[in-house]
């Protein structure tokens, strides 16, 4: 049978997975991660000395790591950062990979992986051991081991790990007692392709720390970046340069601020017909996920949406929008702390972003430091810049930013400490713009100054008030800004 007939079977065994195939010549196979579908590049001299159910095995192998155990970034950086005590960390996240998708190979009934380690001869102490595991958990022949007395104690305990289970907490657990048991006898030796943070292109690692971002908290979030600058030095978390780079906090802040933006609704005159597929991120509008080409997964890599063409035209839905936020030193401060102002500023943001509009920025404190609205990145950086020093509103600089930009919705966020609040009031009367004010509760510490400021902006006709105190209050907050 040829390889490319024994490649359709391999794809049909495991439900087709969306994996391209090439046989070339190159020294050794790899996996092609560069492409917008990942493609399996196998070295022709390596896969002719094999026979036709062991070809099969090799290439159950490497398409399970999508099925069962994914060539997704995001598994590879949680995994990577777990073994963050191991220098030998990504040879034992790869020996561990092999492992778990070997035993469902198995489970799945598809036992020509067997045949791979049958006739490729084990070189390295490693190699011995995972034989001697798989048929110790399996009692098939994965071929011919030999194993020390330290090594047969070792065998007992690594025979105890429940390698099936890959829920996070438990993959967490096993995959580090793995590790101690193992790390000894690493080598670079194995019959499958062995693949880095490194292959991914930067998009997809950017899109799995989106996705991790999801998950855990902003401090963990953050040592899970940090970490990951050890293997990936494109991960860079520097917020000082002027073009925006990735920034932990500010990732984390986006990802986080995802679960509150608000869907408004658009008054179509024309229609709208999908003339592109791309890839999908978490910044994307949930309306443009395309199930089919994503073939039901929300994986970096795999998710796609759709890019629409506009035929007749359709009614914009929001505004631009200016928010000006308060960093002086009585706010929380961004980089430290959870900051509401600064989640609330980033819900805000995004839900004006999807619905079609710009978004400036004004952040005062010692400085006023303005962004004009716009869609790009820089306004994420511009909303959690933290200045941390006196809340003074400049207003000749808000006065000259205001005349350039004009109509547009102006949001603005403090805990309503401001130095010259008569000056600012005076201004926003004067112009008579509509304000959205929104009072960071948290950040007032019960200073009794501060609740007066907030009731005289209270008092103004063209002022609406919102009141955050605890992250619940964001997406009620963002509801009433349109409801109100």
């Amino acid at each position: 049978m040829n390889i490319e007939a024994i490649f359709k079977k391999a794809r049909r065994d495991l439900f087709y997975p969306p994996i391209g195939f090439e046989l070339r010549d190159v020294p050794k196979s790899y996996i092609d991660f560069s492409r917008r579908r990942y493609v399996i590049v196998l070295s022709r001299n390596q896969i002719e000395v094999l026979s036709d159910k062991a070809k099969l095995g090799l290439l159950h192998h490497e398409l399970n790591h999508w099925v069962r155990h994914p060539y997704d970034a995001k598994t590879v950086i949680l995994e990577l950062y777990w073994l963050k005590d191991w220098q030998n960390r990504e040879l034992i996240r790869n020996a561990y990979d092999d492992v778990v998708v070997n035993l469902d190979l198995i489970e799945r009934g598809l036992d020509e992986i067997t045949y791979v380690y049958r006739e490729i001869k084990p070189i390295t102490k490693l190699d011995h051991v995972i034989r001697a595991l798989l048929t110790e958990l399996t009692s098939l022949d994965f071929g011919y081991y030999k194993l020390d007395d330290e090594l047969k104690r070792k065998l007992v305990e690594l025979a105890e790990i429940d390698y099936l289970d890959t829920r996070k907490i438990v993959l967490k657990n096993n995959i580090r007692k793995f590790a101690q048991l193992i790390s000894d006898v690493v080598s670079e030796h194995k019959p499958f392709i062995t693949f880095t943070l490194n292959d991914f292109p930067w998009v997809e690692v950017e899109k799995a720390l989106r996705a991790i971002a999801m998950e855990f908290e902003k401090d963990d979030f953050k040592r899970i970046a940090e970490e990951l600058r050890v293997f990936d030095k494109r991960i860079c978390i520097d917020s000082t340069k002027s073009d925006f780079e990735f920034d932990s906090d500010v990732m984390w802040y986006l990802a986080r601020a995802m679960n509150y933006i608000v869907k408004i609704p658009c008054k179509a005159t024309g229609s709208l017909y999908p003339t592109e597929i791309k890839d999908f991120n978490l910044q994307d509008s949930i309306d443009s996920y395309n199930p089919v080409e994503s073939y039901g997964k929300l994986i970096p890599g795999i998710a796609k949406r759709f890019e629409f063409e506009d035929f007749e035209g359709f009614e914009k839905r929001l505004k631009d929008v200016v928010i000006i936020i308060d960093s002086s030193g009585s706010m929380r401060n961004p980089n430290r702390d959870v900051s509401y102002a600064v989640l609330g500023a980033f819900a805000i943001a995004k839900t004006y972003i999807e619905n079609g509009g710009n978004v400036g920025v004004v952040n005062f404190s010692g400085r006023t430091i303005t962004l004009y609205p716009t869609k790009s990145n820089d306004v994420f950086k511009y909303l959690k810049t933290y200045q941390g020093s006196g809340t003074t509103l400049d207003l000749s600089v808000l006065r000259d930013y205001v005349e350039k930009v004009g109509d547009a919705d102006y949001i603005l966020i403090t805990d309503a400490g401001l130095q010259n609040i008569q000056d600012v009031l005076k201004f926003f009367s004067e112009l008579k713009l509509k304000l959205k004010l929104i009072w960071i509760k948290t950040d007032v510490k019960h200073l009794e100054e501060f609740k007066r400021n907030f009731e005289m902006f209270k008092s103004l006709r063209n002022v609406e008030v919102f009141e955050v105190e605890r992250e619940e209050d964001i997406p009620r907050m963002l509801v009433s800004l349109w409801t109100s």
